[in-house]
């Protein structure tokens, strides 16, 4: 026997042939196999998507529905109204609770506002603003003051005028904590608001009409505070420290 390894065979032609062809229909078959598991990662994809987008447009009209509105506007204008609304004369008074010239303004005009308010012969507009929130050492007075302003003003609209002059009595300087929640509920208690309506200060439920007051004031070219209006002019900023200087204003312009 010889040790000597045998030589390999050279292929049939034919079996070549026939092996390629097996492998060109394996590769095809391969490639389709590719093709549908391509296809199918692409339609899920694109389900996917257009799921997406469907769900997303979906839920953009869903929060455009749903979206909580302000609450109830004492008017549209972001103002808290007293007064007989056809009354000939309209007084807007913008005001921050922590700003202490606005003290002083109503310490001056408060009797008279309220008496020209009850007379009808104005319609008394105050625009509570929060610009000063910052001047409270973070407890946001102006906005917790505003707040429970307008609270006072939809549920016992007829206590909103005295309300408001409580706020100003033994006004706190700025840059201070500015009255505490117990002390608001207070001076609210004093001038006949319910226990019900007090109860729900805290609650701060008002504080987007409080800061869309501010926005309002911004953008109608508000800059300071206490600004006043007689029928939409400007009424002289001396003046409005002067007692007594308001209401002839505001008697004036009844006359036109």
């Amino acid at each position: 026997m010889s040790n000597k390894k045998p030589s390999g065979q050279q292929p049939d032609p034919a079996s070549r042939r026939q092996q390629l062809r097996l492998e060109q229909e394996r590769a095809a078959k391969e490639a389709k196999v590719r093709r549908i598991i391509s296809f199918a990662a692409l339609g899920v994809l694109g389900l996917a998507v257009i799921g997406g987008i469907v769900w997303a447009v979906m839920s953009m009209g869903a929060l455009t529905a749903n979206k909580p509105t302000a609450a109830g506007s004492v008017n549209a204008t972001y103002t808290v109204v007293a007064g007989d609304p056809k009354a000939p004369v309209v007084v807007d008074i913008y005001q921050d609770y922590m700003c202490p010239y606005c003290g002083e303004f109503d310490r001056v005009n408060a009797a008279d506002l309220e008496a020209l308010a009850t007379a009808g012969q104005a319609q008394i507009r105050l625009h509570p603003m929060n610009f000063l929130d910052g001047a409270s050492q973070g407890t946001k007075y102006s906005t917790r003051a505003a707040n429970a302003l307008v609270t006072v003003a939809k549920a016992e609209p007829d206590k909103m005028l005295a309300f408001n002059t409580a706020l100003y009595t033994d006004q706190p300087a700025e840059n201070t904590t500015g009255l505490s929640d117990a002390q608001i509920a207070e001076r609210a208690k004093a001038v006949g608001v319910s226990d019900a309506t007090i109860a729900t200060f805290t609650q701060l439920s008002n504080a987007d009409f409080v800061n869309n007051t501010t926005k309002a004031a911004f953008a109608d070219g508000i800059e300071s505070t206490p600004t006043i209006l007689i029928n939409g002019t400007a009424f002289n900023s001396k003046a409005i420290y002067t007692a007594g200087a308001l209401r002839q204003a505001v008697e004036a312009a009844a006359k036109g």
